[in-house]
């Protein structure tokens, strides 16, 4: 057994595991380096669990031991670990003599790294999934909360220069149950949510799921509660040595889906892009010469 078969477990099983096990999949499914590097007492109080919770998992997952369930992630932690081990090595000896250099070394190396995770030729199905989600819809709406919401604001703004049924939900003065009551078979909810989850985003998509729509969930994890259910799952890896989970591999993914969605707007999206630009300049927004950005 493989890595990918163990996840694929994981999730198959996933919403029938009792909270602990579930506590104890979620931390392989995000972080399986911990799983290939540390001891089982170390990943259990990495992942704020009894050590025997781990053995649970594994035996739950069809291994007679923790160490038998370790070999999988020992073998693809092998198969990836020489590129981006020397990519590190050469970014912090850079940095060797400067830590705020140092500092956004790893930055730059993490952020390599989940991009190449969210974006690379593995993603394609995914994102081609969430696109066509999208452009079938009758009104796309679009959810960001805390710290994600400059992200569905820029998907917002982006597309809205060429579509005009995209629905940014704001929640200002707590309305956000009142700017989804109209959501329906035909429309569309594309979702960007990370741990710490927010719950308002995931009672959000679940009322959708609800009322028939489809829903494009932008998350960290295959097990992430607004998973479930989904017309898209798209992964976007948020690790980094800052405080908050990185947002750029979530801006890429609005981008992305954004880029697509303009691609196939045919005629008409181009007439809206330059109808768009002809009203920002008859109010001046840019400066002379500037481009609308």
């Amino acid at each position: 057994m493989e890595k990918a078969d163990i996840d694929q477990r994981i999730e198959q099983q996933f919403a029938q595991l009792p909270p602990k096990l579930q506590q104890a999949a979620r931390h392989a499914i995000d972080h399986p380096q911990d799983i290939a590097l540390l001891s089982m007492r170390a990943v259990a109080a990495k992942a704020a669990l009894q050590s025997g919770v781990m053995l649970r998992l594994a035996r739950q997952l069809g291994f007679d031991s923790y160490e038998a369930f370790r070999e999988p992630y020992r073998r693809w932690l092998a198969a990836g670990e020489p590129g981006f081990s020397r990519r590190a090595t050469a970014l912090r000896a850079q940095a060797r003599d400067d830590s705020d250099a140092g500092l956004l070394a790893q930055l730059l190396e993490a952020e390599a790294g989940n991009l190449e995770q969210t974006l690379g030729a593995a993603a394609l199905p995914a994102l081609k999934r969430a696109h066509a989600a999208l452009a079938r819809a009758r009104r796309i709406y679009v959810l960001g909360l805390r710290s994600l919401y400059p992200v569905a604001y820029y998907f917002s703004y982006a597309c809205g220069m060429c579509l005009d049924n995209v629905t940014l939900l704001s929640g200002v003065g707590g309305t956000l149950a009142d700017e989804l009551r109209r959501i329906g078979p035909d429309d569309a909810l594309a979702a960007f949510s990370f741990a710490p989850y927010a719950q308002a985003a995931v009672t959000a998509v679940e009322f959708a799921r609800e009322r028939g729509a489809q829903v494009v969930a932008i998350t960290d994890s295959p097990v992430s509660p607004i998973a479930p259910g989904t017309a898209a799952l798209v992964l976007a890896a948020t690790a980094t040595p800052s405080l908050l989970p990185s947002v750029v591999p979530a801006l890429a993914v609005a981008q992305t889906l954004a880029a697509l969605l303009v691609k196939h707007s045919g005629a008409a999206g181009t007439r809206a892009i330059a109808d768009s630009e002809a009203q920002l300049e008859r109010f001046h927004v840019y400066a002379a010469g500037r481009r609308p950005a």
